[in-house]
């Protein structure tokens, strides 16, 4: 084939176009995905950023909702393509500095049994709120992520029962407000509330972010690890998309997207080399790439380019700390006192109550390295022993940071970073004793300037682009004339994170706008 003509040209080796670009395949179209980087799979990342064998996920680190995914079903993932998956026993622990904890897990009878020790008023509402919610989740949230936002039809359900109702005005309100209503107890509420903003990508304060509280309580979520990491998902989508027909071009960065009477015609390369598309382009990068940059004012209507150029990132990024050990991470005393602790998934430390999160937030906003911490702590190995060498382990520490710190540039990150993670290291060994220097074989910290390079379209080191409020959500996510995967530039397309459904499930905005492709090509 030469490589000049397709059918449809895809921006960006990310789980939606490889999605989407995998059934265009299926329709007997020819297209090529066009990736800047040599790694495909976008935030399906897995690095040796410390020593070799061992693998560190350096964005997402595990897998929800592949049961009722209808993209995992329709496409044979599983099956045809060799996904594995192992699910820990344990969501998420809360480790509290006296030696208690917290624990969410897989089945609800033991999250409430834990939940029931500090209130068995918080313990009878966490069983209602998911006996409630569940089905509502199942029937009519993730039919509506898997579905254009402004599907009235699937709107309507929502209304059709006083849970429905019920769910819908929670929903709008702040994670805050929601586990006030819900519960009464400090641990209880901070147990969710450290849950928020990694991995779920909203603040307390956001409203509409109250979904986020009720899927992590009714969602049967059931969160999965990929063996061998992150990447290995990237790697079975890959082997999907060049099954049916398409082909890759990894390092091939596009410069400009070429407008031909007013239609998306091509793209040109940074090279200088121009492919032709027949039918249509999608863009799988961050909106003000691919408009402000790649298409460019000329044409474009001066409000549409107005409006992107407006669209809010995420107030906060990530700072990441990655070791390669000699043996997992053991907390002993809370080990000793809850066993579920050495089968979570993740485990959180540093907040006590829901004001210590208000005050990392506040932080936050002020352009402050956060002194109220909430680290994420993950030891994958202790589940995959595929993502280190035989009987070693990787771990990792997450924790919001804002991208610029107050007085300084952002590449004065990379000055800083060694002292923060020092700071944030010592932190994290009040809880966990054997990271020690001698089990500790290398230590590698991440920061947001670091992000905002390595993923271009994370702009300011946004991990979620567009910020995940109210205003940008839904029908209106990230804009209101970008909501449905079509552009004002007839034949181009956006998909990605910043748009429905916010990659609340795997390669949503893929689905959708494969959908959408699907009515408008006539396939």
């Amino acid at each position: 084939m030469v490589d000049d003509q397709w059918d449809v040209i895809l921006i960006g080796a990310g789980q939606n176009n490889f999605a989407l670009g995998t059934y265009l395949g299926m329709a007997g179209l020819q297209t090529v995905i066009c990736e800047s980087r040599l790694e495909n799979g976008g935030r399906l990342a897995s690095e040796e950023i410390t020593l070799p064998g061992y693998w560190h996920n350096t964005l997402a680190y595990f897998q929800n909702n592949r049961a009722v995914s209808p993209v995992w079903k329709e496409l044979d993932w599983d099956n045809g393509h060799h996904a594995e998956f192992v699910s820990p026993p344990v969501i998420s622990s809360l480790l509290l500095p006296d030696g208690q904890s917290i624990s969410h897990h897989q089945f609800l009878e033991d999250t409430l049994s834990f939940v029931a020790k500090f209130s068995r008023k918080d313990a009878i509402s966490w069983c209602e709120t998911h006996v409630k919610f569940r089905q509502i989740i199942r029937d009519r949230l993730i039919p509506y992520y898997y579905n254009q936002p402004g599907n009235q039809e699937i709107a309507a359900k929502m209304d059709e029962d006083d849970a429905g109702k019920e769910f819908k005005r929670l929903w709008q309100m702040t994670p805050k407000q929601v586990v006030d209503e819900l519960f009464e107890n400090d641990a209880v509420k901070t147990l969710v509330l450290s849950q928020m903003t990694i991995p779920r990508g909203v603040g307390m304060d956001y409203p509409g972010g109250g979904v986020e509280v009720l899927k992590m309580i009714a969602g049967d979520e059931k969160p999965e690890l990929a063996r061998g990491g992150s990447h290995s998902i990237a790697q079975v989508l890959q082997r999907a998309y060049v099954h049916n027909g398409g082909q890759i071009r990894a390092v091939h960065h596009v410069e400009k997207i070429l407008v031909q009477g007013g239609r998306a015609a091509g793209v040109r390369l940074r090279d200088g080399r121009e492919w032709k598309a027949r039918l249509a382009v999608v863009s799988n990068t961050d909106p003000y790439s691919t408009f402000v940059e790649m298409v460019g004012d000329e044409y474009l209507p001066r409000t549409f380019t107005d409006r992107v150029k407006d669209i809010q990132p995420d107030e906060f990024s990530y700072f990441q700390v990655h070791l390669a050990l000699k043996a997992p991470v053991r907390y002993a005393l809370h080990e000793a006192n809850d066993s579920a602790v050495g089968q979570a998934m993740n485990v959180n430390m540093g907040p006590e109550k829901p004001d210590d999160l208000d005050e990392m937030w506040t932080e936050i906003r002020a352009g402050e390295f956060p002194r109220h911490v909430c680290l994420h702590a993950i030891c994958p190995t202790a589940f995959d022993p595929l993502q280190a060498p035989r009987a070693k382990h990787a771990a990792s520490l997450f924790m919001p940071v804002p991208f610029q710190l107050k007085g300084k540039k952002p590449e004065d990150w990379v000055r800083l970073k060694n002292g923060f993670m020092d700071a944030v290291l010592n932190i994290w060994r009040r809880y966990a004793t054997n990271l020690t220097d001698e089990n500790i074989e290398m230590k590698v910290a991440m920061e947001p300037f670091y992000i905002a390079g390595r993923w271009p379209n994370m702009r300011r080191g946004s991990v979620w682009v567009a910020r995940k409020v109210a205003t940008q959500m839904g029908e209106m996510r990230p804009i209101e004339e970008l909501a449905n995967y079509r552009t004002p530039i007839e034949g181009l397309y956006q998909v990605g994170v910043a748009t429905h459904p916010a990659d609340a499930v795997i390669a949503g905005s893929g689905y959708n706008c494969w959908r959408v492709m699907k009515e408008d090509l006539k396939l």
